[in-house]
């Protein structure tokens, strides 16, 4: 199984969302300690009921 550990973002003076959130702005990486869960789909495929269940 692959765990997720960090995400690198971008560098530099990107503007674009959602970098340009303030939240974003000056983070160069986000660092996860605790295991998370994402769930990944298309419209309509069940992630909500699936997350209601």
């Amino acid at each position: 199984m692959i765990f997720l550990q960090n995400i690198s973002l971008p560098t530099g003076n990107s503007r674009q969302f959602p970098f340009s959130i303030p939240a974003f702005k000056d983070l160069e990486s986000l660092d996860f300690r605790n295991p998370i869960t994402v769930f990944v789909g298309e419209n309509g495929s069940g992630k909500s009921t699936l997350l209601k269940l």
